[in-house]
């Protein structure tokens, strides 16, 4: 960090396309464009192009990628009240409306304040029978031997418990649409968010993409509509997150609208289930790559649960098994690129670098997470990087896979106790074995999910485990 100051417009970057800037090369490449901004300095000038600046009437119109954890902080904790998210593409805003997810100032902090209380303490732990034995059923379903997409297991499995979370029943039927109507807006979002094309592109106009985004959405709204005017016509006393938006007023003490309503559940149903089946993926495959750290972790289970299913109680005790956890999210953050956010007056970073009003930042906790100042062989899969020793070392922000500050994600506590309680659960049971001839690579949609469906061998623990063919 430095005391000099250094204007935002003097700083340097890769070479970019004259008229569309660095789109190009990031939709072509985002996560190696991140990587190799690295070399480039702690905060790094990415031109948006001539087209963008004729667009927005401004001349020399950039964004600027913060890569050091002391500016990051500083953006989302320190002087967070001065950055504001900036625009999101319409298919975005057409998914998530008016819920928590794109709220500003006082309107976010009371959506966070109502929430907060329904996933941390005792009301996170209410859940943890129903996860670990949902976890169970799932795994009793398989059979040695068999071929599963885990990806798709994972993605059920956390759908069905954040179902029951929001509207206090199981999904049943619906879940392959839910699934394929939610996986419509992560294309289309993500195309947007890659093209600025895409992204001025009118949602009525009949693209392929547009056709099947809109009847995807359709079909959610209309499921949870449903279930709201259901519960308006009879309500019962439920623990419910829709019972706790019926229950809620906005700031005149009013009731929430339907819309509102929607807005909410739909922001906690694509976030609340999404991120936590591609972390718990990313994981399996990791695992089924070491089998030093699976036998670490057996071992653990092993002396933590014996042959019971785990609780709440357990969680703090399975502290390996943590470190698995975080260091999968570091490697393969499904929150991969944050909100950019816009300066509302001028600023100056920890780096020294001088922000006029209406600058746009952005951060990355992939770039971060991998950048080898912070974590040496970045692209190794090592678990002893989370000891208490090693985090302690480690400047803040250097790892933050649910952002900061006020924005921090506040599903984080039940995410994570999820997430163990999957992974201790099955891994008592059964290894998981990737099938020999795939190439897994992250692709990053709306979340970093893998390119293609992770298939895996079941095998029950108790037998000879066979080494992996790939590392």
């Amino acid at each position: 960090m430095t005391d000099q100051a250094i204007p935002a417009t003097s700083l340097s970057g890769p070479p970019v396309s004259y008229w569309f800037g660095f789109f190009p090369e990031f939709q072509h490449d985002s996560l190696g464009f991140l990587l190799r901004c690295h070399s480039y300095g702690d905060v790094v000038k990415l031109p948006m192009g001539l087209m963008a600046e004729c667009l927005f009437r401004h001349s020399d119109l950039a964004m600027y990628f913060l890569n050091h954890p002391a500016d990051v902080k500083h953006v989302l904790v320190t002087n967070q009240q001065n950055y504001m998210k900036t625009q999101v593409p319409p298919g975005e805003s057409r998914v998530f409306g008016k819920g928590m997810l794109h709220t500003e100032g006082e309107t976010h902090h009371r959506q966070r304040r109502l929430f907060l209380p329904f996933f941390h303490g005792d009301h996170v732990a209410s859940y943890a029978g129903l996860i670990a034995e949902k976890a169970a059923a799932l795994t009793t379903s398989w059979h040695h031997g068999s071929t599963i997409d885990i990806g798709r297991e994972m993605t059920q499995l956390t759908l069905s418990v954040i179902w029951r979370l929001l509207f206090g029943q199981d999904v049943g039927s619906d879940a392959t649409q839910v699934i394929k109507a939610m996986m419509a807006g992560h294309h289309l979002v993500s195309k947007q968010y890659n093209s600025m094309i895409a992204w001025v592109t009118p949602l009525w106009v009949p693209t392929t993409e547009n056709r099947e985004f809109s009847r995807s959405q359709q079909f959610l709204d209309a499921r949870i509509r449903s279930l709201i005017q259901n519960r308006r016509a009879t309500p019962h006393e439920s623990q419910d997150v829709l019972s706790l938006l019926l229950a809620a007023t906005d700031e005149a003490g009013q009731p929430l609208s339907d819309k509102e309503i929607r807005d909410e559940l739909v922001t906690f149903l694509v976030a609340g289930h999404d991120t936590t089946a591609t972390a718990l993926t990313w994981t399996w495959f990791l695992l089924s790559q070491f089998p030093t750290v699976r036998t670490r972790l057996a071992h653990e289970l092993a002396t933590v649960l014996g042959n019971r299913l785990p609780t709440a109680a357990d969680v703090p005790r399975l502290v390996y098994t943590k470190m698995i956890w975080d260091e999968t999210l570091r490697l393969y953050p499904p929150a991969w690129l944050l909100h950019a956010r816009k300066s509302r007056a001028e600023d100056r970073l920890p780096s020294g670098v001088f922000l006029p009003a209406g600058t746009r930042v952005f951060q990355s906790p992939w770039s971060m997470h991998r950048n080898a100042r912070w974590f040496p062989d970045p692209s190794q899969f090592d678990p002893d990087r989370f000891s208490p020793e090693a985090k302690q070392a480690r400047p803040a922000f250097s790892y933050f896979p649910f952002g900061g500050g006020g924005r921090r994600c506040v599903g984080e506590s039940f995410a994570e106790m999820e997430g163990l309680l999957v992974l201790a659960t099955m891994a008592s049971k059964v290894r998981l074995r990737l099938v020999d001839g795939q190439t897994i690579l992250p692709d990053p949609l709306m979340t970093l999910k893998p390119n293609v469906p992770v298939h895996m061998t079941v095998e029950s623990v108790g037998t000879l485990e066979r080494q992996p063919t790939t590392a």
